[in-house]
Order: structure tokens, then sequence, then C-alpha cells
């Protein structure tokens, strides 16, 4: 599939869900719903049936990935971190932005979009970079734990209740030690995982707002450059770096390119973070990524 039609197709699917809710099909409410179809069943079902059904010596290969998601992320975060600590940026607000500069959407936009352009053998490099991204999630409850007083009970209860990690965690083992599975359940989670992309867009599409980023406006735009711009060069000094200019460099410096995550705002709320802002930031940056992405495709 070609790279602007994929982004017709995505865009379609988006702006469907966007209509559903302006004609009352679908209420904004109804995101809630869908997100748990996603997070529980739909993407849990794409990652374990992904890896799989995957040759296992190539999983060996691709295995830095998710690190490559981390450095990058983190480097981001520590750019962020100081400069919005010199500038005595209130704290909520600076680790808000601090969180959409730094955690991708590398699973809810990155999937639809790699699987699309660059077809199965993509999405398996994407789910892998993918992992990072619950390293990232894990490693910002840690810190904002130490940071605003939280309890490591509710970070242990939110690690082992993360289907999509465990859905890494089996589709892995299963692989790695053959374990056989009925045609019936192959092809159940074959069905389910179709569910995760047209669900995914559908979700984005009733989550648009068009009103409150310009009371952030400085916010916003400052994320997003880091976010958008420099997230891909700092991905792309690595990977060359390391002499890594293959088609797995491709995915990875696509993927670090990926708006913020939707577990931000998650994050946001759950620690009193300014998540009006992190919304903002959000919405914003998914729709300016739709024309640096395809910038950035072009030129790899």
């Amino acid at each position: 599939m070609t790279l602007i039609f994929t982004f017709i197709v995505i865009l379609i699917i988006i702006f469907l869900g966007y209509f559903s809710k302006r004609i009352n099909l679908l209420k904004a409410n109804d995101v809630g719903v869908l997100n748990k179809i996603v997070i529980h069943i739909a993407m849990p079902s794409l990652v374990f049936y992904s890896l799989y059904t995957t040759d296992f010596t190539l999983l060996s290969k691709i295995g830095f990935l998710p690190f490559v998601n981390v450095f990058v992320a983190l480097i981001c975060a520590l750019i962020v971190f100081l400069l919005l600590s010199f500038l005595k940026i209130d704290k909520n607000k600076k680790w808000s932005m601090v969180l959409v500069s730094t955690m991708a959407n590398t699973g809810f936009f990155g999937f639809p979009l790699i699987l699309g352009v660059f077809g199965n053998n993509g999405l398996i490099r994407a789910i892998f970079y993918d992992v990072g991204t619950s390293l990232l999630f894990i490693i910002f409850n840690i810190i904002f734990i130490l940071r605003f007083n939280g309890e490591f009970k509710d970070l242990l209860k939110k690690i082992l209740s993360f289907p999509i990690l465990w859905a890494v965690i089996l589709g892995l083992l299963f692989n790695y030690l053959n374990v056989p599975l009925d045609y019936t359940i192959l092809n159940s989670l074959n069905y389910l995982k179709s569910l995760t992309i047209p669900l995914i867009m559908l979700s984005l599409g009733l989550s648009i707002e068009f009103k409150g980023i310009r009371n952030n406006v400085d916010a916003v735009l400052f994320t997003s450059f880091i976010k958008l711009i420099i997230a891909p060069i700092i991905a792309l000094v690595l990977l060359n770096f390391l002499n890594l200019n293959s088609f797995d460099g491709q995915i990875s410096i696509i993927e670090s390119a990926m708006p913020p995550a939707m577990l931000t705002l998650a994050l946001a709320v759950n620690y009193d973070l300014d998540f009006h802002l992190t919304s903002d930031c959000i919405f914003f940056d998914m729709m300016i990524s739709l024309i640096t992405l395809p910038i950035i495709m072009s030129i790899l």
C-alpha cells in the first residue's frame, strides 16, 4: 500500500469517528469503551499472534528495537526537563510537557501506519519497538511515585494488569517453546487482531476536540518540535552511530517520529499533572504528524 493511500485510509476512518460524534451516533465517552476493547482484547491478540507466528530467529535480530525507543525517549525527556527547570516552569506543567515530548504513540498510531505501508514485515518490528513504550510507562510510574509520593503497590498492580505486556511475554515464550495452539484458538486470535486497527482509528476520531489549544500554544508548539522533529533526528544519529541503517532502522526512525502516546494522558490524570495541556499536545501533535510523518518517510 502506498504512503499517500495509507494516510488517506487512516484519515477517512479517523474522521468517520469524528463525524459519528458530531451526529450523535457515538459519544465522546465511547472512547473509553473502545480503548478498553483495544487495550484488553484486540491489541493483545494482535501482539501475541504476531510474535507467536514469527520466525524466532528474526526476533533475536531485532531485540535492540525497544532499547532504541527508550534511549531516544530519555534523551528527549532530559532535554525538556533541563530546559523547563532552567525556566522555572510549574512542576505539574513541566512533567506534563516531559511526558508528551517523550512517549510516542507507537501502537495506536504507529501500528496502522507501519502495517499499511510496510505490511506484516514492518508490523513485527513496530510491535517490538512498542515494547519500549511499555518499559517507559513503567519507568515514568516509578519516577512519579518517587516524585509525588505514590504507592509502589499501585505500580505493581499496573504492571501485572497491563495486558499488552503479557501478550509480549507469552507470545515470545510460546514461540520459543514451540507450544502448539489449536486452529480454533489461532483463528479466534486472527479475528480479534483484525479489530485493532479500525477501532484505534475510530477512537482517535472520537477523541478529537478543536478547542483549547490556543490557551497552551507555546507549550504545544515546543513539545511538537521535540517529539516530531528532534526525536527522529536523535534516532537517526543513534542508528548511524551503531551502523544500523537497515529496514529495522527505518522503522525505528518512523516510530520515534510518532505523536505522543495516549498513555501520557492516563499518567497525567493519575498523578494530577496538567492533563488539559497533555490532551492539547496529543491532539495537536497528531494533526501535525500527518504532515511531518509523510515527509520523514519520503526522505527515508
